[in-house]
């Protein structure tokens, strides 16, 4: 008898350019998972219950079929990446930073003879973003899952881009080589040696010179940078020195940004402990970004136009169901992300729950679809943890950083997807998306009374959270949020705690509810 084996089932995912439709060409990637909460089809079989001396039911029919995908997995930079714009009904900003080579499905650039990163054309964009100008200010890229190990890491621009080249020049002296699939190249920051910075309470400006035009290089407002980047062991450096090499460093959010000054606030502890040395003149200085992500407006006349409605297709792997060594293939196809659900336990890794709402599911079959088979294996898949990659974890519902102790925390993101159904189809024919919603569920220790003041006086109250490991940074930033619950608990021989909820609402000062930053790379640990 043939029967499938859990851990022997696989799961894989694709883009779909319509709703149930894959590109000719799609590129799926592997999904890693802990549990498999549902996958696929559920029928609706109504039976006739005529009146009848036989006493007995008669033969029903298929009246409803839904289709939903939801799984749980260890919170990694890639497994988030893979599915965030879905969930947030958006478009990364800095999309062309992901460089491409020229040849097949999206992969990575390639070493060419004279160490060069070999790419597709510069695109106008990404050409105008990438600067170089000699000693002044030059763009960083950082690579990743290189054979060679001298081609990871960071490097620095050594020529300038135009929109026609299909080639990237770095100071680093490359090993010609051909990636595997999932390696990856990135524009990760810039650095410069005309910044002058100054720190007044919790904010920070950062003043340019003429060569570096803070408008150009892709940044936005409500996105987290990180000054100081990292050398080959991780450490610090690039940094601005107040009295030690490199001690001033560590993330803000951009609040404004002119041609020459960039404007921060909820900047690290470390960088407002250094105001006394404010201002800190020119020296040579890294500032580390990357991808920003964020909710936005579904009209056309909006301020920003990256709404987008991302459908997926999922690939279940049944081995042995058409008899031993013969495999079986379920898709389910048109599925809306819907609900999106981070973990963060006490003294262990952290988790997430992908649900997805779709619209249909093909039947059981011995045939794979196209790509299916050379489906590529994520990179960045180191899970995060909770004690030593939390790089931060504020809320002024307390007015002292050194107060906010959080015991467990859940991050809940909603879209209150709905499928449609209509006479003559078998399955949802459209997908309706809802309101986003964005909850905070946490545990805190009771150390101060504006706790409770701010859940009763509805205090507009702001979150963030910053997640750091070998992979990169991803930081959640909610700007507006009220507060619900209160309710305390009072453990015997520990802290009283307080229960509460966070809600966050459109930010008339951002125009979102929330906020993601991810950094292909940036430093893990002081540099001594």
């Amino acid at each position: 008898m043939a029967r499938v084996l859990t851990n022997n089932t696989s799961l894989r995912v694709a883009t779909e350019t319509s709703i149930g439709v894959l590109p000719g060409t799609p590129q799926w990637t592997v999904v890693e998972f802990d549990t498999i909460g549902a996958y696929g089809a559920v029928l609706t079989t109504t039976v006739r219950r005529p009146i009848s001396q036989d006493r007995g039911r008669k033969k029903g029919t298929v009246t409803n079929l839904e289709s939903s995908v939801e799984y749980d997995t260890d919170l990694t930079f890639e497994a988030f990446r893979l599915f965030a714009e879905g969930f947030m009904f958006s478009e990364f900003t800095n999309v062309e930073f992901n460089l491409r080579a020229t040849t097949g499905t999206v992969p990575p650039p390639a070493v060419a003879a004279g160490g060069v990163f070999t790419i597709d054309a510069a695109s106008t964009l990404l050409a105008g973003k990438m600067q170089y100008g000699a000693a002044t200010v030059q763009t960083l890229l950082f690579a990743k899952g290189y054979t060679n190990a001298v081609n990871n890491g960071l490097h620095v621009l050594a020529a300038d881009v135009a929109g026609t080249n299909t080639s990237v020049d770095v100071s680093t002296v490359l090993v010609d080589e051909t990636p595997p699939s999932n390696a990856t190249l990135e524009v990760c920051g810039i650095r410069t040696d005309d910044l002058t910075m100054a720190i007044s309470g919790s904010t920070l400006t950062l003043t340019s010179a003429a060569d570096l035009n803070w408008t150009t290089i892709g940044l936005t407002v409500g996105q987290e940078i990180h000054i100081g980047s990292m050398d080959v062991s991780g450490v610090v450096q690039n940094a601005y020195d107040d009295g030690g090499t490199d001690d001033v460093y560590g993330y803000a959010r951009i609040t404004a940004i002119t041609a020459t000054v960039l404007s921060c606030d909820k900047i690290d502890p470390i960088i407002a402990a250094a105001s006394g040395s404010s201002p800190f003149s020119p020296e040579t200085i890294d500032i580390m970004f990357g991808n920003f992500l964020r909710d936005v407006a579904v009209t056309a006349d909006s301020d920003d136009t990256r709404y987008l409605e991302r459908t997926f297709q999922f690939e279940a792997v049944f081995p042995d169901l058409g008899g031993i060594g013969t495999d079986q293939y379920e898709y389910a196809i048109g599925n809306f992300a819907n609900e999106l659900s981070f973990n963060f336990p006490l003294q262990d890794k952290s988790t997430v729950n992908f649900g997805f709402i779709g619209t249909n599911a093909d039947d059981i079959t011995g045939t794979r679809k196209t790509g299916a088979s050379t489906a590529k294996s994520p990179l960045r898949n180191t899970a995060f943890n909770t004690s030593s990659d939390v790089q931060s974890l504020t809320t002024d519902l307390i007015s002292s950083v050194s107060d906010v102790c959080f015991k467990s925390l859940t991050l809940t993101a909603r879209n209150n997807v709905s499928p449609e159904y209509c006479l003559g189809t078998l399955g949802a024919t459209f997908v309706n998306a809802g309101l986003f919603e964005v909850d905070v569920e946490g545990q805190m220790l009771f150390t101060s009374a504006s706790i409770i003041n701010a859940i009763k006086n509805n205090t507009t109250v702001t979150f963030a959270s910053i997640f750091r490991n070998e992979d990169g940074a991803i930081a959640y930033d909610i700007p507006e949020a009220t507060a619900s619950g209160g309710g305390r608990e009072y453990p015997l021989d520990q802290s009283v705690l307080v229960n509460l909820v966070l809600q966050a609402f459109t930010s008339d000062t951002f125009g979102y509810s929330m906020g993601i930053s991810l950094f292909p790379a940036v430093p893990g640990v002081l540099s001594s």
